[in-house]
């Protein structure tokens, strides 16, 4: 359950950053920024899954 927590805090913290990056830099940092807040979404939903599903990550 602490990982999940980890992954979504992280995930959208890294997002809201990389929006931040997006709307207010100029190239190549706004392209940064965009790839960034894509990534911070997907490790948000990652932990999601994670939180909904205790077997998402197990092998």
């Amino acid at each position: 359950m602490a990982l999940a927590i980890l992954l979504i805090l992280g995930g959208l913290v890294s997002c809201a950053y990389g929006v931040r990056l997006a709307t207010a830099r100029r190239r190549p940092f706004d392209l940064l920024g965009g790839f960034l807040a894509a990534a911070g979404m997907v490790i948000a939903m990652l932990g999601a899954g994670r939180l909904l599903s205790e077997r998402f990550f197990s092998g």
